[in-house]
């Protein structure tokens, strides 16, 4: 059984690569799940995962206990910038596997880009609770903070801490850079 599941996933991940990275012209523009009306960030290139969706989908329905197809979907529906469905994806693989950090996390950031960043917080604050040290929660809590509650000191402390907590942190030069700026900017 696992091996017929794992031929399925890897002849799913071949089609999808193979048609993502074609450069052949794709379908419409209308067999693509709507965006959600926020702004898109720069770093979402264009995607049309309909069929990756749909696979997705069919797997979910055979194994509606798995949590892993809907943090899927939910990832490509991020991708398209679709943040309400993003967000319905990854609660339900929430409700299958609670206190999942990551896709938590992701969650969170989903509901900022919808302008609830009340919410964000709450659920950030929740990874955090759990598993203090993750570095991509404390991140993005910082980015709520600043972005979204205009609350610069807020996000700042919280960078500062991920620095300190995490010292080898990926994005490190670049975050001492952006808190340099947000400081000599707002005094």
């Amino acid at each position: 059984m696992n091996l017929i599941f794992g031929t399925a996933v890897a002849v799913l991940a071949l089609t999808a690569g193979i048609f993502l990275f074609s450069g052949a012209d794709h379908p419409s523009a209308g067999e693509q799940p709507p965006a959600d009306e926020t702004k898109v960030p720069e770093n979402h290139p264009p995607v049309d995962a309909s069929n990756r969706i749909a696979a997705l989908e069919q797997l979910m329905a055979r194994e509606p206990q798995n949590p892993d197809y809907p943090t899927q979907i939910g990832n490509l529906y991020y991708d398209l910038a679709n943040y309400g469905k993003a967000a319905e994806y990854y609660q339900r693989s929430l409700n299958l596997r609670p206190k999942d950090a990551g896709v938590e996390t992701d969650l969170a950031t989903c509901l900022h880009y919808l302008g609830q960043d009340d919410k964000s917080l709450e659920i950030l604050d929740n990874v955090l609770r759990y598993n203090p040290g993750f570095a991509q929660a404390k991140f993005n809590k910082g980015v709520v903070l600043v972005e979204g509650k205009k609350d610069i000191k807020g996000g700042i402390t919280v960078w500062e801490e991920l620095l300190r907590s995490d010292p080898t942190y990926s994005q490190k030069a670049e975050l001492e850079q952006r808190i340099r700026q947000l400081k000599a900017s707002n005094p």
